[in-house]
């Protein structure tokens, strides 16, 4: 792989001072990158000097790990550039890229695994199966229900991820199951044939039974007075 460092100096009657530097590995659409990069054309001063020497160390940098990040297309290693150092780093950027409008599972699990640390550093080297059974019981302990499984699932997927992302050599959680709350209190739901007694049981007043009516079919919980439009029902 050859990536070509080339200037773009001024033409003549342009009066910078500057050479702009691009990136190219090829002449089609696509196969340039302009870094932002300039030196001073005969720099005048110390800090000019000093600006040219530490323009062209960045820019050699640049190109060696744009080398190293197309070489690495089509295998299983990660350049170490693009992994961060603080795992929290990249749980919070899939959370970005992956949070669903209506679903909170995925951002609040990165909630309760920043509350669990007690920090806001973890490496990835430090995120082992203990450590990870240990969030699990934290969750179990915290909430009733299928809540602790829906927060642990989603951060096992971000260390599914984290391990195809070159973080881990192992997934720590693999072989770690999602738990409910055996505590969790289980839900009363009115079965059709409730429903349907409900209907036809006689009410004296018909205001309220129409509210009842409309609070099975709409669910209280969505309902606001806003909502309510009056002298239309």
């Amino acid at each position: 792989m050859t990536i070509k460092i080339i200037k773009r100096e001024p033409g003549k009657l342009n009066k910078s001072r500057k050479i702009w530097y691009t990136l190219e590995w090829g002449k089609g659409a696509g196969q340039r990158y302009s870094t932002g990069i300039f030196t001073y054309i005969n720099p005048k001063t110390v800090s000019e000097k000093n600006h040219n020497k530490e323009a062209l160390a960045i820019l050699e940098s640049k190109r060696s790990k744009m080398i190293l990040d197309r070489q690495a297309i089509g295998s299983n290693y990660i350049p170490v550039h693009k992994i961060k150092s603080n795992f929290l780093d990249f749980y919070g950027d899939f959370v970005k890229k992956n949070a669903r409008i209506g679903s909170r599972h995925l951002p609040a699990s990165y909630a309760q695994f920043k509350e669990y640390l007690k920090t806001d550093f973890i490496s990835a080297s430090e995120i082992t199966e203990d450590k990870c059974e240990n969030f699990r019981s934290y969750l179990l302990k915290k909430y009733n229900g299928e809540t602790p499984t829906n927060h642990f699932r989603e951060f096992k997927r971000v260390i599914k991820a984290g391990k195809k992302n070159g973080y881990f050599v192992d997934n720590p959680v693999e072989d770690i199951h999602s738990k409910e709350n055996p505590n969790r209190k289980r839900k009363e739901v009115l079965e059709s044939e409730e429903w349907i007694k409900l209907l036809n049981t006689p009410c004296l007043n018909h205001e309220i039974k129409r509210a009842f009516v409309t609070s099975m079919f709409v669910g209280l919980k969505v309902v606001r007075y806003k909502n309510i439009e009056m002298g239309k029902y």
